[in-house]
């Protein structure tokens, strides 16, 4: 019996196997094969028509020198992802709780909210620049219907980096509102009537339940957009390009630039390198932080 047991079980593994090794090749092809190339590839000087030439850490000495201005990059890189990470966190919190209450048509906005995250990215920031056309967007039309001044967008770095955050968060604030309201609906109703009871108000029940019940969603949410916004580069490629004269360029389309436009795949290697480790870097600092608050809590 033990025996046959034993090998049916044996049996449901290697099915188990058979069915997860086909996605781990998948994701090896895919994500881990390109990213051993990056790393060695930042060790070395490569322009895709001859071999690679050993050049050992000079990449990463170059990133660092101060004459360069990949630190600057890098630098802009983190402000404007955590200006736009800050902004999409509470706002789709607040969204989150609109969404949680029970009115007529809440599944309609709760599909709509979503629609943002679906939809393509060079379509809808096509509609974002064709709005901040200095001499025919539709931005400039509006305020010269009410007599105000023209403003030429693309020649100010304020207005690029309000609009760029403004995209980000317009395109990614219904995914973080969803996981909130996950979040939400997964708190015991329990504890909100009790606490109705006792003559808790709204923005009581807000502060000492709702909040600290959602700590662990709110890690999920800031970690997850930590890597997208060190990852931001589709909404500077379409919207800024960099402009005007660069102040809104950042580290990661600068990686992209060397990649896929100057072949320059040994400084692209090592910039997207420091760039992973960096993020790393951020989400153990940030892991190691919420362990810590909860080991205290449970003291």
């Amino acid at each position: 019996m033990s025996h046959k047991r034993l090998t049916r079980e044996k049996r449901e593994a290697r099915i188990a196997y058979m069915i997860i090794i086909p996605f781990f090749i998948y994701i090896a092809f895919w994500n881990l094969l390109p990213l051993l190339y990056g790393i060695f590839y930042g060790f070395t000087e490569f322009n895709a028509l001859s071999p690679p030439i050993w050049v050992g850490l000079e990449n990463f000495r170059r990133f660092f020198d101060t004459a360069n201005q990949y630190l600057i990059l890098l630098w802009r890189q983190i402000w404007m992802g955590l200006l736009a990470l800050s902004i999409n966190t509470v706002l789709s919190f607040f969204i989150a709780l609109g969404l949680n209450v029970k009115v007529f048509g809440r599944s309609f906005f709760r599909v709509s909210v979503y629609i943002p995250a679906v939809a393509a990215v060079t379509v809808t920031t096509a509609v974002f620049v064709s709005l901040l056309d200095p001499a025919n967007g539709g931005l400039n039309r509006f305020l010269s219907s009410i007599g105000q001044a023209p403003i030429a967008w693309n020649f100010s770095q304020f207005w690029m980096v309000v609009w760029i955050t403004i995209y980000f968060v317009w395109r990614n604030v219904g995914v973080a509102a969803i996981i909130w309201l996950g979040g939400l609906q997964g708190i015991d109703p329990a504890l909100h009537e009790a606490a109705q009871v006792d003559g808790a108000t709204k923005l009581q029940r807000l502060l000492y339940i709702t909040i600290p019940g959602l700590r662990f969603v709110a890690g999920y949410i800031i970690l997850t957009g930590i890597i997208a916004v060190m990852q931001m580069f589709d909404v500077i490629m379409f919207i800024s390009a960099g402009n005007p004269f660069g102040q809104t360029d950042v580290l990661m389309y600068r990686i992209y630039r060397y990649g896929a436009v100057h072949f320059n795949l040994g400084m692209a290697g090592a910039s997207s390198t420091i760039l992973g480790l960096l993020t790393l870097v951020f989400a153990v600092i940030y892991l190691r932080f919420n362990l810590r608050r909860e080991e205290k809590e449970n003291a």
